[in-house]
Order: structure tokens, then C-alpha cells, then sequence
């Protein structure tokens, strides 16, 4: 039982890797290996529930996968994640499954595997965006010069202003723990607001750019409307072009599009797997400490 579990564990850890190796080169994670992490976690959860009799076991990675479907699906239909990666975390979340014996009693190893996820992809996400920046520095000051001016940006720091101002205020005469609280939300939302400003300019300096139509792949996200003489054609989406669009504007003989280039998300799944899998609960941990 321990070997299966090994092999299991195992097999995520080189999808990972191989699904890694993918969207760092070409920004995506090919069907044949998702379907195929899926088929595994399902049948490998079958044979060992007729093996030793445990209908549990079959259970526990069908509710993952149930988990993992409805996850990616709405960080998919949200625009957050690519289609690929969808696929990938349903494919991991039926594979580490969800043991309904352990809810109420500890947390889950397949919660405490998401949590780090969102936790890592947050910092992955924020590195990745410093060292774009960085690569691209002229593009980067440029676009930060002109959008540190606009009057959103202004109208922003202007609310954000008062507000620290006020809460700083509260502080200085209440001397409260509620006022502390207050005034370290207030904080937190420049903090928060600075970041925004900072990934949505890296995005747009560093991440837009212009390439032929014979070279979209399903799922690329198309920014702005694609006209043609003074017809559109098509509009963007939260999901990305699909097949379908792209044959349409082959057809159309539209020569350029314009595409928002995505972070290469599958290495923060990966280095979530081996904290999960290599540390345990470490937020049990913290809590003790």
C-alpha cells in the first residue's frame, strides 16, 4: 500500500515537472499529459478500492476531482488560469484526492495543497513580474511614467491619501487596539494598491505584444477588438480565442493579432506540490508555535 501511494505521489511530481518544462517553453500544457494524469488518479484509486476493499478510496479521489473541476473551472471562466492549467489541477486534485473521514478533524491534504498553491502563485507571480521588469526596463519606465500620471491613478492616491491621513488620525487620538486595526488596513491598501499599479503595468509593457494568426494556439487572449475594414470580427475573452476564432480570421485573412502573454503558472504548482508533500502541515505547525 505504501509503494502505491509512493508511485502515486511520484507520478504527480514528474507531470508536474514535465507540465513545468512545457509552459515555460511554449506557455502550454499539452491535453495527452492532464488526460493522461487523470486516467491514472481515477484507475489507480479503482484498483486499489477492488484490491483491498475499500470503497473509500475510489470516493476520496472522485471528490477531488469534483473539487479540482470546480475550482479550475471558475478561475478558468474568470480568466485567471489557461486551459491548460485547468486541466492540470483537476488531473492533481483527483490524484491527492479528498478524504471526507479527515473534514472537521484536520485540514485536508489536498486544502492544505491549494492554499499553498495560491499562496506560492501569489510570490511566484510577483517575481516573475519584477524579473520582466527588469528585462525589459525601458518599456517598463515608460508605460510606469505615463500611467503613474493618469488621472485613475491620481484619483486613487487621493482616496488612499485621506484615508491613511484619517486613520492615522484615529490612531494618534484613540491609542486602540481597533484604531491599530484600522490603521493597518489602511496601510495594507496602499500596499495592495502600489502592487496593482505595479503587475498592471508590467502587463502592459511587458506582456502585450503583436504576432501572426498562424501562430495562436487555443486559449491565447486576444486584447483589443479584431477588425476587419469596419467589421469586428471578434472580441476578447476571459477564456481566450478557440479553434473556431482562429479559423475564422485565417479565413478573414487577417494577418496580425494583438495577445496578452500569461505568466507560466505550472512551476508555482509544482513547488506547492513538493511543500506539501516534503513539509506537511506547516500551518498546523504555526498554529502550535
Amino acid at each position: 500500500m505504501f509503494n502505491l501511494i509512493f508511485l502515486s505521489l511520484a507520478v504527480g511530481l514528474v507531470a508536474l515537472i514535465v507540465a513545468s518544462l512545457f509552459d515555460i517553453k511554449t506557455r502550454e500544457v499539452p491535453d495527452w499529459l492532464n488526460f493522461s494524469l487523470v486516467a491514472f488518479a481515477i484507475g489507480s484509486a479503482l484498483i486499489l478500492s477492488i484490491y483491498h476493499g475499500y470503497h473509500h478510496i475510489i470516493i476520496n479521489s472522485l471528490l477531488g476531482l469534483a473539487l479540482g473541476v470546480a475550482i479550475g473551472l471558475f478561475l478558468f471562466y474568470t480568466g485567471q488560469w489557461g486551459g491548460g492549467d485547468t486541466k492540470l489541477i483537476i488531473g492533481l486534485c483527483a490524484l491527492i484526492g479528498l478524504s471526507y473521514s479527515d473534514l472537521g478533524k484536520s485540514i485536508p491534504t489536498i486544502i492544505l495543497f491549494l492554499i499553498n498553491t495560491l499562496l506560492v502563485g501569489a510570490i511566484y507571480g510577483l517575481a516573475f513580474s519584477f524579473v520582466k521588469a527588469i528585462m525589459n526596463f525601458k518599456k517598463f519606465r515608460q508605460t510606469a511614467e505615463q500611467r503613474l500620471r493618469s488621472k485613475e491613478i491620481f484619483i486613487m492616491r487621493i482616496i488612499l491619501l485621506v484615508i491613511g491621513i484619517g486613520a492615522f488620525a484615529f490612531l494618534l487620538i484613540s491609542r486602540s487596539i481597533e484604531s491599530a486595526f484600522i490603521f493597518g488596513i489602511a496601510m495594507a491598501l496602499f500596499l495592495f494598491f502600489y502592487l496593482w499599479a505595479f503587475i498592471s503595468i508590467v502587463e502592459k509593457s511587458c506582456m502585450i505584444k503583436e504576432v501572426n494568426v498562424s501562430t495562436l494556439t487555443e486559449g491565447d487572449w486576444i486584447v483589443g477588438e479584431v477588425v476587419k475594414g469596419k467589421k469586428v470580427l471578434l472580441k476578447p475573452a476571459k477564456t481566450g480565442i478557440t479553434l473556431k476564432q482562429i479559423e475564422m480570421l485565417k479565413k478573414h485573412r487577417v494577418r496580425k493579432v494583438t495577445i496578452k502573454i500569461g505568466i507560466p503558472f505550472v512551476p508555482s504548482f509544482l513547488i506547492a506540490y513538493i511543500l506539501t508533500f516534503a513539509f506537511g502541515n506547516w500551518m498546523a505547525f504555526l498554529i502550535m508555535l
